[in-house]
């Protein structure tokens, strides 16, 4: 038998779940991540207020916007620690088979961040936000029929 790890994540939490079950049968949770940035509203997260610019024509000032979308850099941030944490744990043979339910503009940050070996390991991918379901066997019914 093979163990498959089933990984369902957002930009907020990531839970991973085993089985060593091709039907993935009795998946079990078996680690949760938070992202707690995430949770705290955005104008907490940024220390200064933004800069001000006088404009070339007029004479008026106004605020400038932030380069970046301070959510959209934990989110990204989230996504590089967890396929990190997921490389090492394959490398340490702890699951050979993958299977990734995430939101689908985290699956893109999630994807942006996989190498060639955990890239391999993934036989499933469900684009769709199913970690805030309560109990693996909510889960297991967004899956496919096998999992391998």
């Amino acid at each position: 038998m093979s163990k498959v790890w089933v990984v369902a994540a957002d930009a907020a939490r990531a839970r991973v779940f085993s089985t060593e079950h091709r039907s993935g049968q009795s998946l079990q949770e078996v680690e949760t991540w938070v992202n707690p940035e995430l949770r705290i509203p955005a104008h907490e997260l940024v220390t200064d207020r933004p800069g001000r610019i006088a404009e070339s024509a007029g004479g008026g000032r106004h605020a400038m916007d932030p380069p970046t979308d301070v959510k959209e850099v934990e989110s990204d941030r989230f996504a590089r620690e967890l396929v990190r944490w997921l490389e090492q744990a394959h490398q340490q043979r702890r699951f050979e088979h993958l299977v990734v339910a995430a939101a689908p503009h985290f699956l893109g940050q999630f994807r942006h961040h996989l190498g060639t070996g955990l890239k391999a390991a993934i036989s499933h991918e469900v684009d769709k936000d199913v970690c805030h379901l309560e109990r693996p066997e909510q889960v297991r019914k967004h899956l496919p029929d096998f999992l391998y």
